[in-house]
């Protein structure tokens, strides 16, 4: 069994109760790193992740549209090639899909995950698809799920 007075007036607990506000800030610097470090940024450079499905590359019958999201933070986790599904989630709380496989074509410039950034991201859908989208921003929130990214070998 542990010896809880000794475990009290140790010396490590002399050297906690001695340093606890450098732990404390050492603590809270290193949540911030781990934080930061987990969230990918919207603005990778061009050489390390070439935009796929840009605007000039479209597909025949195909069209870019303007998503709005909610909430207006996860546009912060989608990068330009992601495929994702939209769901518009009406006020009485019944969703449904209104787009599947649509490419991400444009994020918001800067930013990044819980940032106060626009929400709007474009995405390239079919036709029927753009129009379904288009009459869902009015009656509902639209959001999102992702599709995972498959390595090309």
């Amino acid at each position: 069994m542990i010896d809880l007075k000794k475990l009290r007036t140790g010396p490590l607990a002399h050297f906690t109760r001695r340093h606890r506000r450098s732990i404390a800030a050492a603590c809270a610097a290193l949540a911030v790193l781990l934080a930061l470090g987990s969230v990918r940024s919207v603005a990778t450079p061009a050489s390390i992740n070439p935009p796929t499905g840009t605007l000039e590359t479209l597909e025949s019958g195909y069209v870019a549209i303007p998503v709005p999201l909610s909430p207006p933070a996860a546009a912060g986790l989608l990068h330009v090639g992601d495929i994702i599904d939209l769901i518009a989630v009406t006020d009485t709380g019944i969703a449904s899909t209104v787009a599947r496989g649509a490419r991400v074509t444009g994020v918001p410039a800067a930013g990044g995950f819980m940032s106060n950034t626009s929400a709007l991201v474009l995405v390239a859908v079919d036709e029927p698809s753009a129009l379904r989208i288009a009459g869902a921003t009015g009656s509902s929130d639209l959001t999102f799920a992702m599709h995972p990214q498959i390595a090309l070998q």
